[in-house]
């Protein structure tokens, strides 16, 4: 009788199934999944974070106000480690420049090779007078500094080119961190049919998860 290999669950589905504030990030620290709950809750757009290093988008600090978040995230050590991590309390940076002090939950979720893994940042804001309050005041204020993603190789923008109007348009949807069935109902399509289209798109990019599509996609500029 042949086994048949369990899937890792797909990160982007996860977070379509939360109403909590979602980060995602990947091996390489950079910022892969933004859901609608984190935009309210840091006032950063999907459009102006994804692809960018975690660390200069949250700026987190300890409830000392030392910077915690870094481009050697302690984090991802924990999990190259396969080290269990507990839940913790952080305060972030938002746009206006003020600091919110939220508990942070971790999620780690495998990816389709050893060497891949999502990180989902679950946020929960404390309630007032529970954490430390970080006035703009006290802390450089200012636009987060995110450097320029460097392009991929021509083989990933040929992968690119391959993609329709309708998948490259699904591609993004899935960026911003919509489910399937918030995708159909913009696009006023079926579900079956987003679903056609996930495929081909994992078919075209050669990977195997929707999230690798997204990645590849924010890394090679295709969206």
């Amino acid at each position: 009788m042949l086994s048949v290999p369990l899937m890792a669950p797909d990160p982007l589905e996860i977070v379509a199934g939360t109403a909590d504030a979602a980060v995602g990030t990947d091996e390489e620290g950079r910022v892969v999944i933004w859901n609608r709950a984190a935009e309210k809750l840091l006032g950063y757009g999907a459009a102006e974070v994804l692809g960018k290093p975690c660390h200069e988008v949250l700026c987190g600090r300890d409830t000392c106000g030392n910077r915690y978040c870094d481009e050697n995230c302690a984090l991802e050590h924990m999990v190259l480690r396969h080290e269990a991590v507990r839940h913790f309390r952080l305060a972030m940076r938002k746009s206006s420049g003020q600091f919110v002090d939220v508990s942070v939950s971790v999620v780690v979720v495998p990816g389709p090779r050893p060497s891949q893994f999502t990180i989902l940042h679950l946020l929960q804001p404390l309630a007032p007078g529970d954490g430390i309050d970080y006035p703009a005041e006290r802390i450089a204020t200012g636009a987060v500094p995110l450097p320029s993603v460097s392009l991929a190789s021509n083989l990933l923008s040929d992968r690119g080119q391959l993609l329709t109007t309708r998948e490259t348009e699904i591609l993004r949807l899935l960026a911003d961190g919509c489910g399937t069935q918030e995708i159909a109902d913009r696009l006023f399509i079926s579900v079956a049919t987003v679903r056609n289209h996930v495929q081909n798109i994992l078919r075209k990019l050669d990977v195997h998860s929707k999230l690798e599509a997204v990645s590849l996609a924010l890394r090679s500029r295709l969206i």
